[in-house]
């Protein structure tokens, strides 16, 4: 039984399950008071749903995870492969190869919207650059400065009024005081915890990475921070969408009293949970069935397993390629706004219709044609 006591005026919800009838692959505990019994750990453990504790800005405090599987030749196998240079780069290369592939893809769907041209054109030549390495430490060199110009493209289209300078300079990027900075870091959270669950299913260690060094000072399990790479993009849309609807706005953020760390307040955090939790359910087409991106992710850590113990000769983090589409583009805009309201009729748009369209077109925030009105409008 789950009691949710999060708002405060109001009844109590309370959830309850069944054995063998969960319909949760995990749990994510995000608040600062309550309490969970050793029965529902214990109930939890044997129905093999793991518990994540997130803290306010979404790092990762703990984790209680089922029994990983003993797999000592797959353990071994990632072992020597972290320690073989050709191996080890063949791997990082793939990865970054993939979020960098994602990150041109997400950069011109926000083109269609934003003058940003200059920007994506920028990000090309950075990621052309990236066959052109030889080593691990390159292919970061690469990657970082794609970012930069990623992250220049963020700002140009961030309104003043959420203050966004870029994501990370001198200091750590986790003591954000910025309303995006705080979302991004709270969704990246929200990754971290399913990258978590689906090395733990498919028996691989997580300190062991190829990208990301052991040592590094960011993380001590460099393989969860390999695996977001060619999913973060995921955060990002769900981040620019949460602002863009205005489903987040300045006012559900706040400073602490105590320490003066910016965070998202509850409800405003509820409605972001939900926007993630409907990008990571959301379909893509890939070998031929249509899957969640959790399962995605999951499969391409079994991909990962496979390609160490030798099962499989090709690693591929490009597939399945997402869908990126949007009905508020600059164009859609232009030609709504331009539209008579005779021509509409001729074209089968109801009064209603288009007074509405011409409406949000003139609004900053994001909006849905829908196929008929958009067929038609083309």
């Amino acid at each position: 039984m789950i009691t949710d006591g999060r708002r405060n005026n109001s009844i109590s919800e309370r959830y309850l399950f069944r054995p063998r009838q969960c319909p949760h692959d995990s749990i994510i505990i995000e608040g600062h008071s309550g309490h969970i019994s050793l029965q529902a750990l214990r109930w939890l453990s044997r129905n093999n749903v793991p518990v994540f504790l997130l803290d306010f800005d979404g790092s990762l405090i703990s984790s209680i995870l089922p029994p990983i599987p003993v797999k000592a030749d797959l353990r071994a196998a990632q072992f020597q492969a972290a320690n073989d240079p050709k191996t080890k780069f063949h791997i990082a290369h793939a990865l970054v190869k993939a979020k960098l592939t994602r990150s041109l893809q997400f950069l011109k769907w926000l083109a269609e919207r934003y003058d940003i041209e200059k920007q994506v054109h920028l990000a090309e030549e950075e990621v052309r650059s990236l066959n052109k390495a030889s080593t691990v430490p390159k292919i970061r060199t690469v990657e970082g400065r794609t970012a930069l110009r990623y992250w220049q493209a963020f700002k140009e289209i961030m309104p003043e009024r959420l203050h966004f300078q870029g994501r990370m300079t001198t200091s750590h990027q986790n003591n954000a005081v910025d309303p995006i900075n705080v979302a991004l870091n709270y969704g990246y959270g929200f990754l971290k915890v399913e990258c978590r669950m689906a090395i733990n299913s498919v028996g691989l260690e997580p300190a062991v990475g190829f990208l990301h060094e052991p040592a590094n000072y960011q993380t001590k399990e460099s393989l969860v921070y390999d695996l977001e790479e060619p999913f973060r993009w995921l955060i990002d849309l769900t981040v620019i969408q949460a602002f863009e609807s205005g489903k987040l706005n300045p006012l559900d953020f706040t400073f602490t009293r105590d320490d003066y760390l910016y965070r998202i307040e509850t409800e405003g955090r509820r409605r972001f949970l939900d926007l993630l939790r409907e990008q990571f359910n959301s379909g893509v087409s890939y070998k031929g069935r249509i899957c969640k991106w959790d399962t995605v992710i999951e499969e391409k850590t079994s991909e990962l397993a496979r390609y160490l113990i030798g099962s499989r000769s090709e690693l591929d983090f490009l597939e399945p390629v997402p869908i990126l589409e949007r009905t508020d583009s600059k164009v859609m805009r232009e030609r709504i706004l331009s539209l008579t309201s005779f021509e509409a009729r001729a074209l089968g748009i109801t009064k209603q219709t288009f007074h509405d369209l011409r409406k949000k077109a003139r609004d900053q925030r994001s909006f849905r044609v829908y196929s008929k009105v958009k067929n038609s409008l083309n």
